[in-house]
């Protein structure tokens, strides 16, 4: 369902936006990506006769943004990144059982991102963004505190270089490749302390007005 959407927004904007705008100082940049990692999976294991263990899983993550040419090819803006990870794990060998267990994080970005001005359709593209998270984890076996197995926040750091390829000229597909850094502590009064460093390959599309 997710990628269905993705991809009549693709089209939406591609038949029904004007054909003025792109990376000129004074315009604006509405822009929606999504990482490459989209995962929805199902199985099962045991013998042939039985069945002791079906998992299912699945995971996305969405982003979207806002930007303002304060000279040509420099836009500042801000974004905002939304993951979310489930699993579920059913066993039936000598007692059935299931396992359920949710991570979910949200990202707020203020960012600096650069066109390089090239010739023809195709631009390659740097951002970079600080900004703080906040990511909780619920599992069912933890019976307190809403399932919270933890609940963390802290500062972010992200860099991203890619390529963005005008549809239209009011209209880009994007591809990047994005670094990310976190330091996160744990709000629920423990002195867990988490640090994440992440590459991940994203795509989206963007909107200039």
């Amino acid at each position: 369902m997710s990628h269905k959407f993705f991809f009549l927004a693709l089209l939406f904007v591609f038949f029904c936006s004007s054909t003025f705008a792109q990376t000129q100082k004074g315009n604006f940049d509405l822009s929606g990506k999504t990482g490459l990692n989209f995962l929805f999976s199902s199985g099962t294991s045991g013998t042939d006769s039985i069945q002791a263990t079906k998992t299912k899983s699945n995971e996305y993550d969405f982003t979207a943004g806002a930007g303002y040419f304060i000279i040509n090819n420099l836009s500042v803006g801000v974004s905002g990144n939304y993951s979310y990870n489930y699993s579920k794990i059913e066993t039936s060998n000598y007692i059935n059982n299931t396992t359920q267990n949710i991570t979910e994080a949200l990202t707020i970005v203020p960012q600096i991102q650069y066109y390089v001005p090239v010739e023809g359709k195709l631009k390659p593209t740097a951002a970079i963004g600080v900004g703080y998270t906040w990511l909780q984890e619920r599992d069912s076996r933890v019976t307190e505190n809403y399932n919270k197995v933890y609940s963390l926040s802290g500062p972010s750091f992200y860099g991203v270089l890619g390529v963005s390829y005008f549809i239209t000229k009011s209209v880009s597909f994007d591809l990047g490749f994005q670094y990310s850094h976190m330091k996160l502590k744990d709000k629920m009064g423990s002195d867990q302390i988490q640090k994440q460093n992440q590459l991940a390959a994203t795509m989206g599309i963007s909107v200039f007005l």
